[in-house]
């Protein structure tokens, strides 16, 4: 192999690719980039055992080949490299670098070693609206749990319904759920990866110019997704989802509107002195005002009085701030609506005058 292509073009592109590249990766082979050439295409890949992203990038191919080369030491060096055309020539199994002076010679490992990329030339597949996904997306993908104590959990739920589509996240203590008009062709019930969605949200964002995200079914595990050059493939999820529609709560006893700000300030001022007695806070609702306080021993009190728009009892409910601070960073609106049935049940965050999305999360049981 030997091409030319701009430093600025391989950067973003190692960049995009080396997101999904372990260095503690268990197969040695995965903490490589494969650097390809396929045709007139100059093909570059990283994966993890769930995830594969896959780019094509514009170079000058002088000689077709490939080779397996050390993602961090291959994205150090091409960061510390001036603007400008780079060279890289494949050779007696290693990859030679060179750039305005500047030479590397980093031994390389066959590019059969590497885990074989799907192809996906010959399947069809469907668009679907890039700015719709990725909303739906970002609008859940906070909630999914990053342990694998429960593997299905660090999955969003994706399901095709009468009503829309749903995209569900849990992590067991909150759930976020999002439903939006989204054509998606043939049944569809999957749970994907959290991860590779959120590479999937970073791609989208990045690409400006294309309006749609192509769906390929690879195979009955397996899905791709297209972004412009940019392929990337995941596995679904085995596992059965939990049955979340049994918690979305079906009455309520109190519901404020609150401005999301001052709300977002008070939780976060509240949260410094929960730090040390696991992040709970309290909201203490009663006569068209919300109390916001935090207490630690050792450590000071606080609370925030706000004024809001109220219905219902009112009464004292207990979160960790934590995930409320998740929720409120993802949340635009100006104003928000919360609702609450009680101190032990589920507190109810959405907006008061958009029902397709709601953020559920379990409270917190206090003593005194």
């Amino acid at each position: 192999m030997k091409i030319s292509i701009l430093q600025t073009h391989l950067l973003n592109t190692l960049t995009n690719v080396g997101r999904v590249i372990s260095p503690r990766a268990q197969l040695p082979i995965l903490q490589n980039i494969l650097l390809e050439t396929k045709g007139n295409n100059f093909i570059v890949a990283g994966a993890n055992t769930e995830t594969s992203i896959v780019s094509k990038s514009n170079a000058k191919i002088e000689r077709e080949g490939g080779v397996c080369v050390p993602a961090k030491l291959l994205i150090e060096f091409i960061t510390s490299l001036p603007e400008g055309t780079i060279e890289l020539i494949e050779k007696e199994g290693a990859l030679i670098i060179k750039s305005s002076g500047f030479e590397a010679t980093i031994p390389c490992v066959v590019k059969e070693e590497f885990p074989p990329l799907p192809e996906a030339e010959k399947i069809k597949g469907s668009d679907i609206p890039k700015e719709t996904f990725i909303q739906s997306l970002e609008s859940v993908l906070f909630s999914a749990a990053t342990d694998e104590g429960r593997p299905i959990l660090t999955g969003v739920k994706i399901q095709k319904k009468e009503e829309g589509t749903l995209f569900v996240a849990t992590d067991g203590y909150r759930l976020s759920l999002k439903k939006v008009n989204l054509q998606m062709e043939g049944d569809v019930d999957l749970t994907l990866p959290a991860r590779t969605m959120s590479e999937i949200v970073h791609v989208g964002l990045g690409n400006k110019d294309d309006k749609t995200i192509t769906l390929k079914k690879i195979d009955d595990a397996q899905l791709g997704f297209f972004l412009g050059e940019t392929e990337i493939y995941t596995r679904v999820l085995d596992g059965e989802y939990p049955n979340f529609e049994k918690i979305l709560p079906k009455k309520t006893t109190t519901k404020i509107i609150i401005e999301k700000e001052k709300f977002l300030q008070a939780v976060k001022s509240a949260s410094i002195f929960a730090r040390d007695n696991a992040n709970i806070i309290r909201f203490s609702l009663a006569d068209g005002e919300i109390t916001i306080s935090a207490n630690t021993p050792q450590v000071g009190q606080n609370k925030v009085v706000l004024g809001v728009d109220q219905e219902g009892d009112g009464g004292e409910i207990a979160f960790n701030s934590r995930f409320v601070l998740d929720f409120l960073s993802h949340f635009s609106e100006e104003k928000l609506q919360f609702e609450m049935t009680g101190s032990l049940n589920p507190g109810v965050f959405k907006s008061p005058t958009d029902e397709s999305g709601l953020h559920i999360i379990m409270p917190v049981r206090t003593t005194g």
